[in-house]
């Protein structure tokens, strides 16, 4: 059925079916063996995070009961936190790499195949196979005991849900640019995440976010999950000197990391100009609009002008 809600699905409904369908697909994902460990870790991560946006849209009209559901897709998706994070720094260490070998001496690059290759060393099948098993164990309970969730005022509630993740993202990037920091920064990004899954799920009912709003807040989480990559990996770095050999290599690999991440800084504040432009409450008047004329149907829509 599609991450999306349909137009006559009933808000909570549409919420419980998409959350029910990303859980579904993480627990078919986790148990395919005939695809890597990484990008089984990555994939369920994933649908987890989708599950949590899906949810967003109606917490704060549900209560309690929203609350505690995302509390637990919170808890599941960190069990994976671990090879995840490796995977993704090993995954940045040979990005680097390659990116900089016009500019960097062989001696440098292999420092960063040997920081990619430790990482590696540290991601045990074994473990991660476990990892997947028990977080199996902890999605189908979930998917089992969701909810039941009530919801009683739809186009209000959806307009509420995406209204605070969009404030919530401008406040976000008024500290990171206040005041940056790695912290800031990841702050921001996921609430740019958050974001661009909730345009997704309301994207039938709003078209004129498909076409300006989303293309814009997905290329603007993808250069802030770059960054955060970036700033995992720096963190690793200095935790393990000895893996970039002499003093003076480490120092290069950290510069090299530092003005990349300076690039995509740069890059992502001048897209933030654009997706936040707007006022939150702008926003909120864009959806509740759309959606009620969506509700309606095309044929009910259009009746008014067809009299005329």
């Amino acid at each position: 059925m599609g991450y999306r809600i349909k137009r006559k699905e009933g808000v909570a409904a549409a919420v419980r079916r998409i959350v029910r369908e990303q859980l579904g697909g993480a627990i078919a994902v986790a148990r395919d063996r005939t695809i890597a460990q990484d990008e089984r870790v990555h994939e369920v991560r994933t649908r987890l995070k989708r599950s949590r946006a899906a949810l967003a849209l109606i917490r704060a009209e549900v209560g309690e009961a929203a609350e505690r559901d995302d509390r637990r897709l919170r808890d599941v998706g960190r069990m994976l936190s671990r090879p995840r994070d490796l995977a993704v720094q090993a995954q940045t260490f040979r990005a680097l790499g390659t990116r900089l070998q016009p500019a960097l001496p062989p001696r440098q690059l292999a420092r960063l195949g040997a920081g990619e290759q430790q990482l590696l060393a540290a991601l045990h099948p074994e473990e991660v196979e476990r990892d997947l098993r028990e977080t199996v164990r902890a999605l189908r309970r979930l998917r089992r005991e969701l909810g039941p969730w009530g919801v009683s005022r739809g186009r209000r509630t959806v307009g509420t849900g995406v209204t605070k993740t969009y404030r919530r993202g401008l406040q976000k990037l008024a500290a990171a640019r206040a005041r940056p920091s790695p912290e800031r920064f990841h702050e921001w990004r996921k609430q740019v995440k958050a974001l661009s899954y909730e345009l997704r799920i309301i994207g039938g009912a709003v078209p004129e976010l498909t076409t300006t709003l989303i293309p814009k807040v997905e290329k603007l989480g993808e250069i802030l999950g770059e960054v955060h990559d970036l700033d995992s990996l720096r963190a690793t770095a200095l935790r393990h000197p000895r893996w970039f050999g002499r003093a003076a290599d480490g120092e290069s690999v950290l510069s090299a990391v530092d003005e990349r991440r300076a690039e995509l800084e740069t890059e992502a504040l001048r897209l933030a100009g654009s997706v936040f432009a707007g006022r939150a409450r702008d926003v909120r008047a864009l959806v509740e609009t759309g959606w009620e004329i969506w509700r309606k149907g095309p044929g009910l829509a259009a009746a008014p002008a067809q009299s005329g």
